[in-house]
């Protein structure tokens, strides 16, 4: 399949990951990284880490989007996807960071980047 552009998905997933270029930092109890670019959906985010090294609870990621001068903040739980890196899934985030997370996906992908609305829209026009 390859390596995912700015403007593509991880195909196959209910809420598919799309590549942002955007500075992140990764924290866990006694742990952290930090990087550039990320695989990003509405639910999670895939980092591209290949470390064995497993994080433990209490993991929180940031992302600096440029819609906002403060980072966005979401407390994770994770598990390693072998060869590709750390699967993330948000646990808790706040309101706010939610919505920012919705405008960022649409204003860069569309309504692809919100499954529901995707299938909406197609069945709307099926009628």
């Amino acid at each position: 399949m390859g390596t995912p552009t700015r403007k593509s998905a991880v195909q196959g997933r209910r809420y598919p990951r799309f590549h942002l270029d955007v500075d992140w930092f990764v924290e866990s109890k006694g742990s952290s990284s930090m990087g550039r670019g990320i695989e990003l959906s509405v639910r999670g985010a895939m980092l591209p880490l290949t470390c064995t090294s497993p994080f433990t609870d209490g993991i929180t990621l940031y992302l600096s989007f440029a819609a906002r001068p403060q980072m966005f903040k979401a407390k994770c739980s994770a598990t390693m996807e072998p060869g590709r890196g750390w699967v993330l899934q948000f646990d808790e985030v706040s309101p706010d960071d939610l919505q920012l997370l919705g405008h960022t996906l649409l204003s860069e992908f569309g309504a692809a980047a919100l499954p529901n609305l995707e299938r909406r829209a197609a069945q709307a026009l099926e009628l």
